[in-house]
């Protein structure tokens, strides 16, 4: 299976186009707005390989003496683990071919091949870390494809059962027909739509019908807020990329604004993304926090135990192996609080795999990108069904960019602002209003110029 990607001008058009190019059984996966069109991403089927060229592949990925089992995630392991071996294979090539030749020489051996063969190991060790780490990494993308796959499945069967249902159903006034069409191809969750649906089926009117909707949402989402972190020990959570780091930036800055900087830490735990503690320090600095890394559980525990005297303490976990971590933090016994991390337009796959541990007790939930977000439906989902305190907010790439007074009625005007709904009357009269007011600004201007031309013909620069 293979993503391909598609750009319409409408969430209609794009379905045609995919359609079109790849059949009426393409798999569509998410959609989204990108500089005004609808950005489609759908699955489709690779040609099957015929047996010249599959006898390479198989030749080089299924050489060991195990026998390959159909499931992918196995499939996985034994090519990566493969993969490794030979290369391990050729470095052990490129380290003995000096050695070998420099006994075939008479002259004495120097000691610095010595020195090179003996940090070896320290490079091996780091080199297994990384690739320990990608491959848990490559893993947990496997599973949240998966995810995603059955998440989309359980969707399409409930969207059949609400079709049927609405066309046996009372039909909708004319007026508000569009708006229905507009909650179809907008990425809302089944049940979400129903509801939506169903609340604006009274109205014969659109404002009135929009006014349904956004008093419908902000009452179903209305969360008491948890209060910003300022002191104590508190751990931030979430899937990869969704700003956990810059986070942990912005808090720290925000709390040294209030008690200083020497009174507020930051630790980086088990984090072994390339480049992830450079990151780190260099936000911190910003704010001028002290910056401290731990690799693994009793390092942490040192560090918590030898910094009681802080303030406030703020410990940035990995996104690879969350629950993991979650639970060598909670072992501790130093009652630290954890915080989840999630963007605003993250996907129902990617907040069920952060809060469907039961053993994780959250203290509230913090939002990010909420700038980068125009379709916010899983999470408004996620909370109209579940009750999770929201603390703060991010809105913009700069560590002062925290919003601490969250507003879940601006998210939710966000996602109806950006419904695909078509052009009114009204709007098409004010776009036709604005054109031609610009047009007349154009003419004036050219006048203008044309005028001073002509009052200037016959001057001289020298």
């Amino acid at each position: 299976m293979e993503l391909k990607r598609i750009l319409a001008r409408d969430i209609r058009a794009a379905n045609e186009k995919a359609v079109a190019q790849y059949g009426s059984d393409v798999l569509v996966i998410s959609s989204s707005q990108v500089n005004g069109l609808t950005e489609l991403i759908v699955a489709v089927d690779l040609a099957p390989m015929t047996t010249e060229e599959a006898d390479p592949f198989l030749k080089t990925q299924f050489t060991s003496s195990a026998k390959p089992t159909g499931k992918f995630d196995v499939l996985l392991g034994q090519t990566l683990d493969q993969n490794k071996r030979d290369a391990r294979e050729r470095q052990a090539t490129k380290v003995a071919k000096p050695i070998v030749e420099m006994a075939a020489k008479p002259a004495a051996p120097k000691a610095k091949p010595a020195v090179k063969v003996a940090a070896q190991p320290v490079d091996e060790s780091a080199k297994r870390a990384a690739e320990e780490h990608d491959t848990l990494r490559g893993r947990e993308i496997v599973a949240l494809v998966r995810e995603e796959l059955n998440s989309l499945r359980r969707e399409f069967k409930l969207g059949q059962q609400m079709a049927a249902w609405q066309q046996g159903g009372m039909p909708l006034p004319a007026a508000i027909a569009p708006l229905r069409d507009a909650l179809n191809d907008a990425p809302i969750p089944v049940a979400l739509r129903a509801l939506l649906i169903d609340s604006i089926k009274d109205h014969d009117n659109m404002a009135d019908a929009m006014g349904a909707l956004s008093r419908q949402l902000s009452h179903s989402v209305e969360q008491a807020q948890a209060q910003t972190p300022v002191s104590g020990i508190h751990a931030l959570a979430g899937p990869s990329g969704a700003g956990k780091s810059m986070m942990v930036a912005r808090l720290a800055q925000h709390a040294a604004q209030q008690h200083g900087s020497e009174k507020i830490m930051v630790i980086s735990f088990q984090d072994q993304r390339a480049g992830a503690w450079n990151q780190t320090q260099l936000l911190c600095a910003q704010s001028g926090v002290d910056s401290f890394r731990a690799t693994n559980a009793a390092t942490l525990k040192l560090l918590l135990d030898e910094h009681t005297d802080r303030q406030l303490i703020l410990i940035d976990t990995p996104g690879v192996q969350m629950n993991e971590r979650l639970a060598e933090i909670r072992a501790m016994n130093l009652n630290v609080q954890s915080h989840a991390v999630i963007p605003a337009d993250a996907s129902a796959a990617n907040i069920r795999r952060v809060f469907d541990n039961t053993d994780n007790v959250w203290a509230s939930l913090m939002l990010s990108k909420l700038d980068e977000s125009n379709q916010p439906w899983a999470l408004l989902q996620f909370l109209t069904d579940k009750s999770v305190s929201v603390s703060v907010a991010s809105h913009g790439e700069r560590t002062v960019d925290l919003v601490q007074d969250v507003s879940l009625a601006g998210l939710v005007q966000c996602a109806l602002d950006n419904l695909p709904l078509p052009e009114t009357e009204e709007q098409a009269q004010q776009n036709a209003r604005d054109a031609a007011v610009n047009e007349l600004a154009v003419s004036k201007l050219s006048q203008i110029a044309a005028k001073f031309k002509t009052e200037t013909t016959g001057l001289t620069h020298e």
